[in-house]
C-alpha cells in the first residue's frame, strides 16, 4: 500500500496531492506547512485519511493531531476513519489508538488526536500551567483552514474574550504556531489568512477541473424572477 496510494481506491488526483505534500515535506524540510487546495465534493477527508495513514505507518510522525473548526466536523471525520477500511479490511480507527473530541489529554500509545480549534486554543492560551507541551503533536493537520476564525459552541466568545475576527486569527495562528510540528491544511476556498499562515498550496484540484474532468456536476445558471 505503501508503494501503491490507491489502496483506497483513490483518484488520481488524490494521489496527486498526497505526493505533493510527501515531495514538500521530504525535500523542503525547513519549510514546515503544506497547503492542499480541493474543491469541495472531491474528496479531502479520503485523502486526508490515505495521507494520514501513510505518515503514521512509515513513521515519519508518531502522533497527528487532526484539527477541524466544528464539532460536527469531527464527529464526521471520526466515522469515515471507522467506515474507511485501509489495510487487511481494518479503518485507521482500528489500526491506531485515537482520541475523540471529548478526549482532553492524550496517551503515550496515542497516534492520531482530533479536536477543534476553539478547544485547542483553551487548551494552550487559557489552562495556566497544565497547557499542552510544544512538542505533543508530530504532525497538525487543519481541515477547512480558511474557516478556523468561526466561532463553535466549545467554547463562548464571554470565556475567550475575542475582540473581533482579526483576534481570533491572531489565537487562531498562535495557537498553531505553538506546536513544534508540521502543518498541513486542507480547504477548498483559500482566504488571505490561510496563504499566510500556510504557504502557496503545494496542490490545487479546482472545482472547473473537477467538472471539466467528470468528477462533479456544474450548477444550473442562476434563473432571475421579477415580482411586484
Amino acid at each position: 500500500y505503501l508503494q501503491n496510494p490507491n489502496g483506497l481506491g483513490l483518484r488520481y488526483y488524490q494521489i496527486d496531492a498526497i505526493k505533493a505534500v510527501e515531495d514538500k515535506i521530504i525535500n523542503h524540510p525547513d519549510d514546515k506547512r503544506s497547503l492542499l487546495v480541493m474543491a469541495t465534493g472531491t474528496g479531502k477527508t479520503r485523502t486526508a485519511i490515505a495521507l494520514i495513514y501513510r505518515l503514521l505507518k512509515t513513521r515519519m510522525y508518531n502522533r497527528i493531531l487532526f484539527l477541524v473548526d466544528r464539532s460536527a466536523l469531527g464527529e464526521q471525520t471520526l466515522d469515515s476513519m471507522k467506515d474507511c477500511k485501509i489495510s487487511q479490511s481494518q479503518s485507521l480507527y482500528e489500526m491506531y489508538d485515537i482520541k475523540e473530541l471529548k478526549d482532553i489529554k492524550v496517551e503515550g500509545d496515542t497516534r492520531l488526536h482530533i479536536a477543534t480549534v476553539q478547544g485547542l486554543i483553551k487548551r494552550v492560551l487559557y489552562s495556566g500551567d497544565n497547557k499542552a507541551s510544544i512538542g505533543q503533536y508530530d504532525c497538525i493537520i487543519i481541515d477547512e483552514a480558511h474557516r478556523g476564525y468561526i466561532g463553535d459552541g466549545d467554547v463562548s466568545e464571554e470565556e475567550l474574550e475575542y475582540k473581533d475576527e482579526k483576534d481570533f486569527i491572531g489565537k487562531y495562528k498562535a495557537v498553531i504556531d505553538y506546536f513544534e510540528a508540521d502543518k498541513i491544511a486542507l480547504t477548498a476556498t483559500p482566504a488571505l489568512h490561510t496563504v499566510e499562515i500556510f504557504g502557496e498550496p503545494v496542490y490545487d484540484y479546482s472545482y472547473r477541473r473537477a467538472v471539466l474532468e467528470g468528477y462533479l456536476v456544474d450548477y444550473e445558471p442562476p434563473h432571475s424572477i421579477k415580482t411586484k
